[in-house]
């Protein structure tokens, strides 16, 4: 910490550390504090970066040729059960990228897989829009036993950094057609943090520090979460500012 600056908080990014597949872990500090600011800044944060961080997920799967009644089921010459691919879905991780080309992204967008057995599916081979990318390609997908055409049809969905994530999917094909995927539109995995107070010498002062641990599973990073959970935060105040400034 500057000692220039003490009396003005400042964060700092203290580590960062792949911990396995699909967990990401950062560590921060942010002080000088008052006392009291600590868990302020902490509980507002953990609220936002469970709730408020935009994420893509697959939602929906529709399986052509398939003459299965229910998830127990399997598909002729797939030797997973439809539940065990809905799970195998659920686990791949969508990073959606900006692109000036294509614009902002809304409403449902859609992937498909159209292979021919026998062979195992994974990840890298699902066909997705421009500007989804799948970060854990080897996720596999289903085995294909014999000399079977595998074709399903996907459905890509981003909650909005506005709201929960949406309970009732909205999806182009008919419940009879298709499987929803229980899908986690959370990247936070875990939020951890302590509060240490400070002395400065020769001061009668007592200040303290906030120190975060952000866990994620790669869909976004820990400080890119921290980010954008901060700037949530600061939005939602400046609307009060301007609409008191109004009034």
């Amino acid at each position: 910490m500057n000692q220039k600056d003490k009396s003005f908080p400042q964060w700092e990014f203290l580590a960062y550390n792949v911990v396995k597949k699909n967990l990401v872990c950062g560590r921060f500090a942010l002080g000088p504090l008052k006392k009291g600011q600590g868990q302020l800044i902490s509980s507002t944060l953990r609220k936002t970066l469970f709730n408020a961080i935009e994420c893509t997920c697959f939602t929906h799967v529709k399986f052509r040729h398939s003459r299965a009644t229910n998830v127990l089921q399997n598909i002729y010459g797939v030797k997973e059960s439809i539940s065990e691919i809905l799970d195998n879905l659920n686990q791949i991780k969508l990073k959606r990228k900006f692109r000036s080309d294509l614009g902002d992204l809304q409403g449902p967008l859609y992937a498909s897989i159209d292979l021919q057995g026998p062979r195992s599916v994974r990840a890298k081979d699902i066909k997705c829009p421009p500007g989804i990318v799948i970060l854990n390609k080897t996720q596999v997908i289903v085995t294909l036993t014999d000399n079977v055409r595998f074709f399903a049809e996907l459905t890509i969905e981003t909650n909005s950094a506005d709201s929960l994530p949406p309970r009732r999917l909205e999806t182009r094909f008919p419940p009879e057609d298709g499987y929803a995927i229980d899908a986690v539109f959370t990247p936070v995995q875990k939020f951890s943090e302590s509060i240490h107070l400070q002395d400065f010498e020769n001061e009668n002062l007592q200040t303290e520090m906030l120190f975060l641990e952000i866990s994620t599973d790669g869909r976004v990073t820990p400080y890119d979460a921290l980010l954008k959970a901060s700037e949530k935060v600061i939005t939602l105040f400046l609307s009060f500012y301007a609409g008191e400034k109004k009034g």
